[in-house]
């Protein structure tokens, strides 16, 4: 049988239609792939005795910025949190990662190891809205929600291992 004209203008029209149509799909299943940000730092290790105590070392893992924590030992906190939830999950833990995102409004708070206005002992101070929180990343005041989220992590001896199953199993 012989092609038309007719023929080969409905194959054209239904092959631009479906590279129109692979056209719009490829963006959208892009999106539900993991980012490359997540994908690289899956897991971070931070040599913990490089961090002096009572001090703060800012890492990225998963694209957001984790706080590590290194508390002296035997470190005692007076202070008065709305809700201990996070002291009670890192109990025992000389060091330790919390994520460094404000659960208000998504600011990066700041460590005051001197302590900050009415707190005369070490703080996360959230600058943007007056947001406190304890070394462990629970409220103290202010508008956030929440205690700050802490990441899955484990110790191996000198190392912190944010990312894997440990001390802290997922993320909370």
């Amino acid at each position: 049988m012989e092609a038309s004209r007719r023929d080969l203008i409905g194959l054209a029209v239904g092959g631009l239609g479906a590279v129109g149509v692979i056209g719009v799909l490829y963006p959208l299943l892009k999106t539900f792939a993991p980012s490359a940000a997540s994908l690289a730092g899956a897991t971070v290790e931070v040599d913990v005795a490089s961090i002096p105590e009572g001090q703060v070392r800012v890492v990225s893992w998963k694209g957001k910025p984790v706080f590590v924590v290194h508390l002296p030992q035997g470190f005692q906190w007076n202070g008065k949190v709305k809700e201990e939830r996070n002291v009670k999950l890192l109990q025992g833990q000389d060091a330790y990662a919390i994520v460094a995102v404000c659960t208000h409004l998504g600011c990066v708070p700041l460590w005051k190891p001197q302590g900050e206005a009415d707190y005369k002992f070490p703080v996360f101070h959230c600058p943007c809205h007056g947001g406190f929180y304890s070394p462990w990343g629970d409220n103290i005041a202010g508008p956030p929600p929440r205690p700050l989220y802490v990441p899955p992590q484990k110790r191996e001896g000198g190392k912190l291992i944010i990312g894997e199953a440990g001390f802290v199993k997922e993320l909370t």
